[in-house]
């Protein structure tokens, strides 16, 4: 059988893996090759070079917090405060101890922050009073203290640097210096304070892995001063690691630390007084190399797997977006074309997505425009009836005027002409279909004012409306039709001196609530039960509240509307929800 006639035969999916899968293996065995050989060469200088940046990273900070703690000596030993705290002559009784030890702890906490970087320590007098700076005591000094005082007092105004009073670990280092009078250069003393331990260890503590490596650092005699490891701290470092620091050609080692074989690596301070050690596992020299070669040949069996998936999957491709156009056709047979195309691709099958998708846009831009079209016609049967409502309206207000007049009621016809002219005004609204909450409630005052001119006590009335919401936007003439029909429904020949209750609120941070209520006649269950029920249009006896709804349901969607309860001759409630609209 002919190669031609095989691969005919074959189905797309095969054909894909047959292309495809020798290519990637020889491409994959090839990489893998190149890049071992490359990570094992490579891996072990890579690694020393890491390692030599995180020692002399260290050894900077280490610089940075003698250098500061040198500083903070110095400005302390020149202070003008605690000198003359010294020099100042007390009683020679409790009380002359207690003002020494006030200006001396007054003096050291004015001057540098004790709690940052001494541990502990103490300021001896050039006669002989020795002030504890963590405890605020006044003593006289022991003999090792008169020893170290003549042989601190003998280098002049030179730190020195030795190891801490108290050997539990939570101090570094000690610095002494003498204190030199400013003006006179006499020596009126010295100071010995015990460095934190704290500040060295904070310097590596984020910077190492604490399960393979460690960092130490040691003073120059081999007393290792501070570590991660804190059983080693003030125990001197075992005697390979210290010859690290006497031959200067040599800068690392392997050796056996800490019951296990480890590179070790040192260089001293800039400052000269600190050597800083960092060791680690040996067998991590090459370890990452190894699990990069591991993580290479794990890659490259993943992908081998997925360039048989991907086949697969381009197999899939091919036939998948045929299938769903076959699918969004019959949806759209059915009339959803809201949803997009689900195909999106730049080949040929996109191109006859596009091609789809630009036919459901035409078919769904026909629908929407027939469907607008029979909104629009339905709003504006509405706003006609509105239009026949209006004008019965101003003929009755004109009635009312000329009677007004005839009868010599002429403020009172004024009143009613300027509340007249205000609510046409508001109705008009410069052609505008969506004016401001405050401009409806305005037109309605006007409109109730008209109405209590016509029928004077006839009924009160009272608008409640937070001025934030009075700015938002409202359907004209939305409200007045609910307004009418509690006037002329509610109370006209039924009662007289009843109350109208309008409320401007808002239910949520999207939502706003008007709310009619009032004390008047009432609409009875079988009315209630019929208002909202679609008929043709016509002039029924609630139709300012049909119009309403229908209006909302026009511009808001049918989520948003009018509720309304009603106890016959107690109360009703209509309430109008619609969005917020700026």
């Amino acid at each position: 059988m002919k190669i031609s006639t095989i691969w005919k035969q074959l189905n797309l999916k095969k054909k894909v893996l047959l292309l495809f899968l020798p290519l990637n293996v020889i491409s994959i065995l090839m990489i893998l090759v190149l890049s071992i050989s490359l990570l094992v060469h490579n891996g072990k200088k890579e690694m020393m070079q890491n390692s030599m940046d995180k020692l002399i990273l260290v050894c900077d900070q280490a610089d940075r917090i003698v250098s500061n703690v040198k500083y903070n000596i110095k400005a302390f030993s020149t202070s003008s405060a605690l000198q003359t705290a010294i020099c100042t002559s007390y009683p020679d009784n409790t009380y002359g101890s207690y003002m020494f030890s006030t200006a001396m702890h007054s003096s050291v906490y004015n001057i540098m922050d004790i709690g940052s970087l001494v541990y502990d320590g103490y300021v001896q007098t050039f006669d002989g009073r020795v002030f504890d700076i963590k405890t605020d005591e006044i003593s006289e000094p022991t003999p090792e203290m008169q020893q170290l005082y003549k042989e601190i007092t003998a280098k002049g105004g030179q730190m020195i640097f030795g190891p801490p009073r108290e050997k539990s670990g939570q101090s570094a280092f000690n610095i002494s210096k003498s204190l030199i009078d400013i003006d006179t250069g006499v020596c009126l003393g010295i100071l010995s304070f015990d460095v934190k331990e704290d500040l060295f260890y904070e310097t590596y503590r984020n910077v190492s892995d604490e399960n393979d490596e460690m960092f130490f650092i040691t003073d120059t005699e081999g007393t290792i001063v501070s570590s991660q490891n804190r059983a080693l701290l003030q125990t001197p470092v075992p005697d390979e690691a210290y010859s690290l620091t006497v031959d200067q050609t040599k800068n690392s080692k392997v050796l056996s630390w800490d019951q296990r074989r480890s590179l070790m690596l040192t260089s001293p301070t800039q400052s000269g007084n600190f050597h800083v050690f960092y060791t680690m596992s040996y067998y991590r020299v090459y370890r990452e190399a190894l699990s990069l070669t591991l993580l290479l040949s794990v890659i490259g069996l993943l992908v081998l797997v997925i360039t048989i998936l991907l086949s697969q999957i381009l197999a899939k491709s091919l036939v998948r977006p045929i299938r769903q156009l076959a699918d969004y056709a019959d949806e759209a047979g059915k009339g959803n074309f809201g949803a997009p195309v689900p195909v999106k691709s730049s080949d040929e099958i996109g191109f006859l997505a596009d091609r789809f998708q630009h036919m459901s846009n035409n078919i769904r831009e026909l629908t929407t425009r027939i469907y607008n079209e029979q909104n629009q016609r339905r709003e504006y049967e509405l706003k006609l009836m509105q239009a026949q409502i209006n004008p019965h309206f101003l003929y009755n207000c004109l009635d009312n005027i000329s009677s007004l007049v005839t009868d010599e009621k002429k403020d009172t016809a004024t009143s009613m002409i300027y509340h007249l002219g205000r609510y046409y005004r508001g109705i008009l609204s410069k052609g505008r279909n969506l004016i401001t909450i405050r401009e409806e409630l305005h037109m309605i005052r006007d409109y109730l004012e008209i109405q209590l001119i016509r029928t004077p006590g006839l009924f009160t009335y009272q608008i409640e409306a937070d001025e934030d919401l009075k700015e938002l936007k409202i359907l004209k003439m939305l409200l007045q039709p609910l307004v009418e029909n509690t006037v002329l429904h509610g109370f006209a020949g039924y009662r007289e001196n009843g109350h109208i209750h309008i409320r401007v609120t808002s239910d949520s941070e999207q939502i706003i609530c008007i709310t009619v209520s009032d004390d008047g006649r009432g609409i009875s269950e079988e009315t209630l039960q019929s208002l909202f029920v679609p008929t043709a249009i016509s002039m029924p006896k609630h139709f300012g509240i049909q119009n309403v709804q229908e209006r909302i349901h026009l511009k808001y969607g049918n989520s948003y509307g009018l509720t309304i309860h009603s106890v016959p001759g107690v109360e009703t409630n209509i309430t109008m929800r619609f969005p917020k609209t700026y």
